[in-house]
């Protein structure tokens, strides 16, 4: 008996000490990796100054967007033929495409902005197979934030930005970012994944799914009321890339105040997609940066306000509810 407990004993000790070794080995990975990111995602400003500089810019990009995209999911833009006092940039969801924001952008339209809704890379794929957003890198997601603030530039005197879920994560990016950006909308941001999960297994998922073999959910099931121009499931190696660019934005935001100086949030408790709490702790950083202005709406759970609280048709939409509270966000003096 004695000898079994001296074994246990042993067993128990390697155990603890594999467990160390093993989130010693994370963290260090983890650090590596935020540095990497923080280096490799840096933005590249090269903003437009007039109306025509930006519409040149803007035709070159849709050019590139092939026959291979679904009619629908090409890049908007609802313009006045000229520059305008105010331009807004309106980023889609993951998977989803710039058919999610169109009704909501044509309602700022009538409000007098030049609309700019860019399709994110490797998404509207007609096909939508959830393969196309396996070679996603969070530098394309970079990209795709510089330019679209860039071609905004030259749409309006002022320049608001609104993005939900991965959206929201190019929008705080451009947020930390983007001096040349008036005002940042933040909708249910997908800078952490899961309403439960902590810190630490955000920076755990940060570092493991860009590495291990790509899951891809269509493989399993397949969404049944996903909306025609939304792939029907999601991809984890993407979901990695979308989590490195998260990552970059709160290094940067540790050393440096938010280039964005007026920033509003919007979640709901019945959201179980994103975690707010990491979008809060992003918020608390900037805080502490000495962030000028902030508002925040969170929609309480027995409204039963869902993740994509955009798009008029996923089921259970509540756009009635939620365009009224963006436009108040947005337009606010």
């Amino acid at each position: 008996m004695k000898n079994f407990a001296i074994k246990l004993v042993r067993v128990a000790l390697i155990l603890v000490l594999a467990f160390f070794g093993l989130s010693g080995l994370v963290y260090v990975g983890f650090r590596l990796t935020l540095r990497t990111a923080r280096a490799s995602l840096r933005s590249h400003p090269d903003p437009v100054h007039d109306y025509a500089g930006a519409i040149s810019r803007l035709q070159k990009i849709q050019a590139s967007e092939g026959p291979e995209l679904n009619p629908v999911c090409h890049s908007i833009l609802l313009t006045h033929g000229m520059r305008t006092e105010k331009a807004i940039i309106f980023f889609h969801g993951y998977t989803n495409c710039p058919e999610q924001f169109r009704e909501l952008g044509q309602l700022f339209y009538a409000l007098g902005y030049n609309v700019l809704i860019p399709l994110l890379p490797r998404h509207g794929v007609a096909d939508r197979k959830v393969g196309n957003l396996t070679p996603l890198k969070a530098e394309e997601l970079r990209d795709c934030a510089d330019t679209s603030v860039d071609i905004a530039c030259g749409l309006g005197e002022k320049v608001m930005v609104a993005g939900l879920s991965a959206g929201g994560t190019l929008a705080a990016w451009i947020g930390q970012n983007r001096s040349e950006v008036n005002r940042v909308l933040l909708i249910a941001p997908a800078l952490g994944l899961t309403r439960r999960a902590g810190t630490r297994v955000q920076k755990v998922m940060a570092l493991l799914l860009p590495l291990i073999p790509d899951i891809q959910t269509d493989w399993v099931t397949e969404d049944p009321d996903a909306p025609t121009h939304t792939y029907t499931g999601f991809s984890s190696r993407a979901l990695g890339q979308l989590l490195r660019l998260s990552a970059a934005t709160f290094a940067e935001a540790v050393d440096r105040a938010p280039k964005v100086q007026d920033v509003a949030l919007l979640t709901s408790k019945y959201d179980d997609a994103v975690s707010d709490f990491i979008s809060w702790q992003l918020i608390n950083l900037w805080r502490n940066k000495g962030l000028f202005r902030l508002a925040g709406v969170d929609f309480p759970k027995r409204m039963k306000i869902e993740h994509d609280m955009i798009d008029p048709t996923q089921k259970n939409q509540q756009t009635s509810i939620v365009y009224p509270i963006l436009v108040r966000l947005l337009e606010a003096p």
